[in-house]
C-alpha cells in the first residue's frame, strides 16, 4: 500500500480547533464577568480576592482540559497513522478472483436460473461495488482504499478513521437474505487481522462496515434488516450495516 504520509501540524490542528475554541471562547467570557464584577464598587475585598482565586482555578482548569484534549488526538492521529501503515498491501489478483467467484455462485444459486448469463452477472457486480464504495467515500469523506488485505485477511475495502480500522465488505443481494455462512466469514476474517495485530503488541479498534447491494422492494428490505439483527446478535465485532439499492445508487451516479 503506498504510504500516505504522516498527519501534517496544520491538518493536526484543524483536527482540535473546536475543543479548543470552544474552551478559549468560555474561559474568555467567564474571565470577563468575573473581571467586570471584581471591578465593581459593590464588592468588599474579600470577594474580590475570592473573584480572583476563582478566575485563577478556572483558568488552570480549562488550560489543563485543552492540554488533555490535544494529547488525545495526538495520540489517536498516531495510532492511525501507525495501523494504516502496519502491513496492508492491495489484494493479490487470485486472491480478488476467488472472492468475485464466490460472490457470483452465490447470487447465481439465489436467483434459481442458470440461464442468467454470467458475463452480465459479473458486470453488475463490479458496477455495485464501485458505486458503493463512491459512496461510502463520499459520505465519510475518507479515503477507501479497495482490496487490501493484513495476512491472510482479506476485505473489500478498508477505512481508516484515527485510531479505528473500519474493514469493509459487500454484498449483492437478490433475496431478502444473507447467508450466516458468510457472516461467519466476514467476522473470521476481522478476527485474524485483530490477532495480527494482537501478536505486535497493537491493541487496535476493529469495527465491520457490511454493506448490502439491493434490488428489494420495501418489504423485502425489511424483511432483511429483521434477519440481520438476529444474526449479529452475538458478535463480538462492532457491526455497521448499510443497505444500497441498486437502481439508487445507479441514478445517483449516472451520467444522464
Amino acid at each position: 500500500m503506498a504510504n500516505q504520509g504522516k498527519p501534517s501540524l496544520i491538518s493536526f490542528v484543524n483536527s482540535s480547533r473546536n475543543y479548543l475554541i470552544l474552551i478559549t471562547s468560555l474561559i474568555a467570557l467567564v474571565c470577563l464577568f468575573v473581571g467586570i464584577a471584581a471591578t465593581s464598587q459593590a464588592l468588599e475585598t474579600l470577594q474580590r480576592w475570592i473573584l480572583i482565586a476563582f478566575v485563577i482555578l478556572f483558568a488552570t482548569v480549562g488550560l489543563s482540559l485543552s492540554i488533555w484534549l490535544i494529547l488525545r488526538q495526538a495520540r489517536r492521529n498516531a495510532v492511525g497513522v501507525d495501523n494504516r501503515d502496519f502491513g496492508w498491501k492491495t489484494s493479490s489478483t487470485e486472491s480478488q478472483r476467488q472472492k468475485l467467484d464466490d460472490n457470483l455462485r452465490e447470487i447465481t444459486v439465489a436467483l434459481n436460473n442458470p440461464d442468467v448469463p454470467t458475463s452480465d452477472l459479473f458486470s453488475a457486480y463490479i458496477v455495485a461495488e464501485d458505486l458503493a464504495l463512491r459512496q461510502i467515500q463520499q459520505e465519510t469523506k475518507d479515503p477507501v482504499l479497495r482490496h487490501q488485505s493484513v495476512g491472510n485477511a482479506d476485505f473489500d475495502a478498508v477505512l481508516f478513521k484515527q485510531d479505528v480500522i473500519v474493514c469493509v465488505e459487500i454484498a449483492f443481494l437478490v433475496a431478502p437474505d444473507i447467508s450466516q455462512v458468510k457472516i461467519n466469514e466476514v467476522l473470521k476474517e476481522i478476527a485474524l487481522a485483530k490477532k495480527i495485530f494482537d501478536r505486535v503488541g497493537k491493541d487496535a479498534k476493529f469495527t465491520l462496515l457490511l454493506v448490502l447491494i439491493t434490488q428489494l422492494d420495501q418489504a423485502g428490505a425489511a424483511e432483511l434488516r429483521s434477519s440481520l439483527v438476529k444474526k449479529f446478535s452475538e458478535t463480538s465485532v462492532e457491526v455497521d450495516i448499510r443497505l444500497f439499492d441498486f437502481e439508487g445508487l445507479q441514478q445517483i451516479y449516472s451520467v444522464n
